[in-house]
C-alpha cells in the first residue's frame, strides 16, 4: 500500500526544462541554472530534459561604466520566467569589474527562498 501510495504521489510530481536566455556569460549560466534548481527542490518540481518548458528571458534594464582606469559595469536586469501563463519577473543587479563580472553578481542576487520565488514556485505546483 505504502509502494502504491508512492507511485501514485511520484506521477504527480511535475517536471520542467530550464531554458536559459542566449547570449548570457557561461558562470552566469551555471548559477541561474543552480538557483532554479535550489528554488525548485522540496516542492515536488525537478528539472528536467523532458519536461515543460520553464524559460527565464533577461532585459538589461540599465548599465552604467563608470569613468576611469578601474572602471566598473553596473547592470540592472530583469529576469522573466515563464511557465505555461504562471509568470514571475525578478529584478536583480550587478557590479563588477566588466559586463561579465557585473551579470555573475546580478543572478547572484536571485535568491531561491525569496517572497517572489516562493510565490512562483507555489502557483507552478
Amino acid at each position: 500500500m505504502v509502494c502504491l501510495l508512492a507511485a501514485t504521489l511520484g506521477l504527480q510530481a511535475q517536471s520542467y526544462k530550464l531554458v536559459l536566455p542566449e547570449g548570457i556569460p557561461a558562470d552566469a549560466a551555471k548559477v541561474l541554472e543552480q538557483r532554479f534548481t535550489q528554488m525548485l527542490q522540496g516542492s515536488g518540481i525537478t528539472l528536467a530534459d523532458d519536461g515543460a518548458p520553464l524559460t527565464v528571458t533577461a532585459q538589461v534594464v540599465s548599465r552604467v561604466e563608470t569613468p576611469g582606469s578601474m572602471s566598473q559595469t553596473a547592470l540592472t536586469i530583469d529576469l522573466v520566467a515563464k511557465a505555461g501563463d504562471v509568470v514571475a519577473t525578478f529584478p536583480v543587479k550587478g557590479v563588477g569589474e566588466g559586463d561579465a563580472d557585473a551579470w555573475l553578481r546580478a543572478v547572484k542576487q536571485l535568491l531561491p527562498r525569496s517572497k517572489t520565488a516562493l510565490e512562483f514556485v507555489e502557483k507552478l505546483k
